[in-house]
């Protein structure tokens, strides 16, 4: 399922601060073994909250907490930022899969 997430009016000289973004710790980049295509974390937790500033304008930010499984114990903040209709369009995909997933479970 793919949804167009990105604005198509044009940029405005602030366009990198409204852009839909996500944030990744440089730790966790350290923390993937070079001889691995990657590395499999619990989502421990989700933060949200909302802002409209004159700079950044109208946004959601959420703070997704993900941890080590295992051996290890160290957690990663990964930080999404959306304008509000992405963050709709966010949340209406992923209550659309939510119910198919539950409706498949029935069957």
């Amino acid at each position: 399922m793919s949804t167009d997430l990105t604005r198509q009016s044009p940029p405005t000289p602030w366009s990198f601060a409204r852009r839909n973004s996500m944030a990744f710790p440089s730790k966790l980049r350290d923390a993937i073994p070079a001889v691995h295509d990657g590395r499999i974390l619990e989502l421990d937790s989700i933060n949200a909250h909302a802002s409209n500033t004159p700079f950044f304008g109208p946004l959601v930010e959420l703070k997704l907490i993900v941890k080590e499984t295992g051996k290890l114990t160290d957690s990663f903040v990964v930080v999404m930022r959306l304008q509000p209709d992405a963050a709709r369009k966010l949340s209406a995909t992923l209550t659309e899969l939510a119910e198919k997933a539950e409706e498949q479970n029935g069957q």
